[in-house]
This record gives structure tokens, C-alpha cells and sequence, in this order.
């Protein structure tokens, strides 16, 4: 954020799908980007097991969220608001308000799948943006 390394270590860095997508891959061996299927079967879960209509909620960290938006992390997703950077001005945005992370799913040539946690949100919200918007990115073991 803010090309700031001192938010690394709570936040890790936003990138790029083109990142996401590069055959050297972000994540370690043995992990991988999730598809948005499998951030589905992840919120899906969440929904089926108390959660319907709060799953945001049950997903964000207990602490760092602006708004009173603190969640309260029941799976230990730690969903951090660690905000986007803009893919037209370069700017970043939003710290402390939203969380999004890439899927490793395209939606067309221009666009590929996020998912977004919100402050002021119970839910987590599922869309398609521009690939060259900066983002955060969770893995999951293969």
C-alpha cells in the first residue's frame, strides 16, 4: 500500500492479476491462486455452517477494520482491510475499509474475479474487475 513496505508484514502487497497469473507463481510450491469455484466452496461453507447472509463478517479479522467493521474470524481467515490501488490514476485507496483478493478465474480478456469484504458489510461480495487494478491475494493448498 502506498508502496510502503512498513505495511508488508500486516498486509502483504496488492498485485496485479497479470501477477497472479504468471507461470512463476506467487505462491510456494505446493499451494496455488484459488479459482473463484473454490472461493465459492469457501463462502458457500461459511453460509451452510451459520453464517448465511453474515459470511463477511465471519471472515474479517477481529481487529483493523475503520467503521466498527470488525469481524469475527471463526475459520481463521484473518480477512484483513488492506484496500486496492487504482488500475486509471495509480493511487491507492481504501486501508482499513475493504479487503479484495484475486481469484485466478477470468471473466473475459479485460476483467477477472475478486472477491471484496466490506467495513460496513456482513456479506462478501463476488465481481468481476479490470486485471490491471492492485489487489490482494490468498493461497491455497493444493
Amino acid at each position: 500500500y502506498n508502496n510502503d513496505s512498513q505495511y508488508d508484514s500486516i498486509y502483504g502487497k496488492l498485485y496485479n492479476w497479470f501477477a497472479v497469473s504468471d507461470t512463476r507463481n506467487l505462491c510456494p510450491t505446493g499451494w496455488h491462486v484459488p479459482t473463484d469455484a473454490e472461493l465459492t466452496v469457501l463462502t458457500d461453507y461459511v453460509a451452510n455452517n451459520g453464517h448465511s447472509g453474515t459470511e463477511g463478517t465471519a471472515l474479517k479479522s477481529t481487529s483493523g477494520w475503520n467503521s466498527n467493521g470488525n469481524g469475527t474470524d471463526d475459520y481463521g481467515w484473518l480477512g484483513l482491510p488492506g484496500g486496492h490501488r487504482s488500475k486509471l490514476s495509480g493511487y491507492f485507496y481504501a486501508m482499513g475499509d475493504y479487503g479484495y483478493w484475486w481469484s485466478s478465474s477470468e471473466d473475459d480478456p479485460i476483467n477477472a474475479w475478486i472477491r471484496n469484504l466490506n467495513a460496513t458489510s456482513d456479506v462478501v461480495a463476488s465481481y468481476a474487475t479490470n486485471k490491471e487494478g492492485g489487489f490482494s491475494v490468498r493461497c491455497l493448498r493444493d
